[in-house]
C-alpha cells in the first residue's frame, strides 16, 4: 500500500464506520506497527470517537509515540488527562515541549497549585526552563491561581518574550486587581518595541476601566482605529465597558449599536452601564431587547436589571 493511498484514506475518513474499516485494513497490512501511522490514526480518530481511539491506544502492539500521548491528553477531560500523564511517566517516557503546556493548563483550570508547582519544577529539570511556549503556559497558570508574585518571577526570568508573554502578564495584573501595574508593564512593553495585539488591548482596556482612566482608554481606542486592528466581540465589549464605566454612556451605546456580534457579556455590561448612570428605563428596555434576541440572562444580567428597576422605581417615586 503506497503512502499516497494511505493519505487518501485518512482524508476520506469522517465517521466511526470509516475508522473501523481503516483500522481493519491497518491490521491486515501491519501498518498499525508503524509508529508514525499509528500517531496519525490516533490524531484523526480522537476528533471522531474518543472512546474508540482510547481502545486503539490501550491495545496498541507498540508503545505509542509522545505525539500520540499528547494527542490523547489534549483530547481528554482535565482529570483523565492527568491520569494519562501519570501512565506516561510510569512507562518511562519523557515529556516534550508540547506535553508540559497540556498538563500545566489542566493544573491551572483545576486550581491544583501543588501539582502545578511540581510540573513547573519538572519542566525546568527536563530542560524546558527557557522554552517560550512552556514559560508562557506556566505564567498563565500562576496568574490563574492568583499568585501574581510567581507569575512575575517567571516573566522576569524569561530569556525570550513574545506578545503572548506581555499580554498574559498584563492580564494577570488586571485579574488580580492591580490595573496600575498592568499599565506600567505596558510602558515597558513599548520600550521593548513590542507591538500590542487585540488580546493586549483587551487587558489594557480592563485596566483603564478599573481605575476609570478615560484619557488612556480613548488613546487605546484611537490606536485601535488608526492601526487597523481587527475588531472582535471581546475587544468591542471591552471598549464599550470602559466608556460605560467611565460615564460616557452615549459613546458606549454607539459602539454597542454598531457591533455586528454581541454575547451575553456585551448586553450585561451595557445594561449595567445604563443602570449605574441613571438610565433605568433604557436599561429595562435593553434587557427586553436582549431576551428578544435569544439571550438567556444569567445571575449578572439579573443583578444588573434588578438594580436598574430599583433605580427607575425610586426616580419615578421622586418625580411623583
Amino acid at each position: 500500500m503506497t503512502s499516497h493511498q494511505i493519505e487518501s484514506l485518512f482524508q476520506r475518513s469522517k465517521s466511526i464506520i470509516h475508522l473501523l474499516q481503516l483500522h481493519s485494513l491497518f491490521i491486515k497490512t501491519a501498518i498499525h506497527h508503524d509508529e508514525y501511522r499509528l500517531s496519525q490514526f490516533i490524531s484523526l480518530s480522537s476528533s471522531i470517537s474518543l472512546q474508540f481511539t482510547r481502545t486503539i491506544f490501550d491495545n496498541s502492539p507498540i508503545i505509542p509515540s509522545i505525539f500520540a500521548w499528547n494527542t490523547m491528553m489534549r483530547a481528554y477531560s482535565q482529570v483523565e488527562s492527568l491520569k494519562l500523564f501519570k501512565q506516561f511517566q510510569k512507562i518511562g517516557l519523557k515529556p516534550d515541549r508540547f506535553t508540559f503546556p497540556i498538563v500545566l493548563k489542566v493544573s491551572g483550570h483545576c486550581l491544583m497549585i501543588g501539582t502545578g508547582g511540581s510540573l513547573h519544577s519538572m519542566a525546568v529539570k527536563s530542560g524546558f526552563g527557557s522554552d517560550l511556549h512552556v514559560n508562557n503556559t506556566i505564567l498563565r497558570m500562576y496568574a490563574g491561581f492568583g499568585v501574581i508574585r510567581f507569575a512575575r518571577q517567571v516573566f522576569d526570568e524569561m530569556l525570550q518574550r513574545d506578545i503572548v508573554s506581555w499580554s498574559s502578564m498584563m492580564a494577570a495584573y488586571v485579574h488580580c486587581n492591580l490595573p496600575s501595574d498592568a499599565l506600567l508593564l505596558f510602558q515597558c512593553m513599548k520600550l521593548a518595541n513590542e507591538k500590542p495585539n487585540s488580546v493586549t488591548l483587551v487587558s489594557l482596556l480592563g485596566a483603564c476601566t478599573r481605575i476609570l482612566n478615560i484619557r488612556l482608554g480613548k488613546c487605546i481606542h484611537s490606536h485601535i482605529v488608526t492601526s487597523g486592528i481587527e475588531l472582535h466581540v471581546e475587544l468591542e465589549t471591552a471598549l464599550l465597558g470602559m466608556y460605560a464605566k467611565c460615564g460616557h454612556i452615549q459613546q458606549a451605546f454607539r459602539i454597542f449599536n454598531l457591533m455586528g456580534d454581541k454575547n451575553l457579556q456585551t448586553w450585561t455590561i451595557m445594561i449595567s452601564g445604563l443602570a449605574d448612570h441613571g438610565h433605568g428605563e433604557e436599561a429595562v428596555s435593553l434587557f427586553a431587547r436582549m431576551e428578544e434576541s435569544g439571550f438567556r440572562p444569567d445571575s449578572l444580567s439579573f443583578s444588573a436589571i434588578l438594580y436598574a428597576c430599583s433605580h427607575y422605581w425610586l426616580c419615578w417615586i421622586a418625580g411623583a
